[in-house]
């Protein structure tokens, strides 16, 4: 499923799957804190952004959805 699509440069960048037992979401070229991040360029140091709400949303989406609370016995 692309959820992003520039058709006139041939780019996706939000791409969502399932595979096997799980789902995959690929958000490419996100840098919430360089948004003119270009490939060969330094990386953006995270260390430098401990609180920014970008990379805060980025996390929530990736790691949470895996985190489901198992059924217990009562």
């Amino acid at each position: 499923l692309v959820m992003g699509e520039n058709k006139a440069n041939g780019e996706a960048r939000y791409i969502h799957g399932v595979k096997g037992k799980g789902f995959f979401t690929f958000y490419g070229g996100h840098d919430p804190e360089d948004y003119q991040h270009r490939v060969g360029d330094p990386k953006t140091e995270l260390k430098l952004h401990p609180t920014s709400p970008g990379y805060r949303l980025i996390l929530n989406n990736i790691l949470f959805p895996a985190a489901k609370k198992k059924k217990q016995k009562t």
